[in-house]
């Protein structure tokens, strides 16, 4: 339906030029020069475009997150919890944000039901667990999860919006020679050696512990792949070796 409104995201640097301008017709030719396949005269009406310049953008939350999930009052029977946003921000670059919330939904309600929070396995106890039991279970079992998800969103695209920077060419250019490398030992291996972290989060049998312990491993055996090569490298360039001492007396 093209009289349905869509909107359209800028994602860039915050020193980037296009903050720099604040009436709508330097917008309108800036987006003409920038995109010239769009024709944006019959596109957004100059009204839009004078009130998108005027506009303050937003930024993507850092990747953090609340390493206390509830909190429960001295009775224990009263209590208040953390999903979602609240408890977890990260940018949209790894595409987990409705998951990752609705992963803490299910391990509330597993933790409130006795359950183990991420398996959904029952927990074997002789007493009956109050509320501020589960609770503690929630944030004992869960918090990890959570951890392991704001590593992931730190580590697993962060280049995809085409920063200006020339730092940010350089890192990009690394992160894509990182993933490429680990897919290709991947396939080499028959799945002996893991993908990317980002390949791995597609995985909906594999939580973000698991996606992150595999990246670990893989990242632990180019260190010492590396750290090997470089040593037999000084070894034949420079003869280094252990000093083999003769028995004392």
């Amino acid at each position: 339906d093209n009289t349905v409104v869509r909107p359209t995201n800028i994602v860039t640097r915050p020193d980037h030029e296009v903050w720099e301008i604040k009436d709508g017709t330097a917008m309108r030719e800036y987006f003409q020069r920038t995109f010239p396949r769009y024709d944006f005269d019959t596109m957004i009406s100059p009204e839009e475009w004078e009130r998108f310049a005027k506009a303050k953008g937003t930024r993507f939350p850092p990747c953090q997150y609340s390493e206390g999930l509830a909190v429960w009052d001295a009775t224990g029977k009263c209590g208040v919890v953390l999903v979602g946003d609240a408890l977890h921000s990260f940018s949209p670059d790894i595409g987990q944000g409705v998951n990752a919330g609705l992963m803490d939904v299910v391990s509330l309600d597993r933790a409130l039901k006795g359950c183990d929070p991420e398996t959904g396995k029952e927990v074997a106890t002789t007493a009956v667990a109050s509320l501020k039991d589960n609770l503690e279970r929630y944030q004992q079992r869960h918090g990890p999860e959570v951890a392991a998800l704001i590593r992931l969103a730190r580590f697993g695209a962060p280049y995809q919006y085409n920063q200006p920077h020339r730092a940010d060419r350089i890192l990009k250019k690394l992160w894509t020679a990182n993933v490429a490398l680990r897919l290709i030992l991947n396939k080499l291996t028959f799945g002996l050696v893991p993908a990317s972290c980002i390949i791995l989060s597609q995985n909906a049998d594999l939580t973000y512990r698991q996606v992150m312990r595999r990246a670990d491993w893989t990242t632990a055996v180019l260190r010492t792949l590396v750290l090997g090569g470089v040593g037999l490298w000084v070894k034949s360039r420079f003869g280094l070796g252990f000093l083999k001492m003769p028995p004392l007396g």
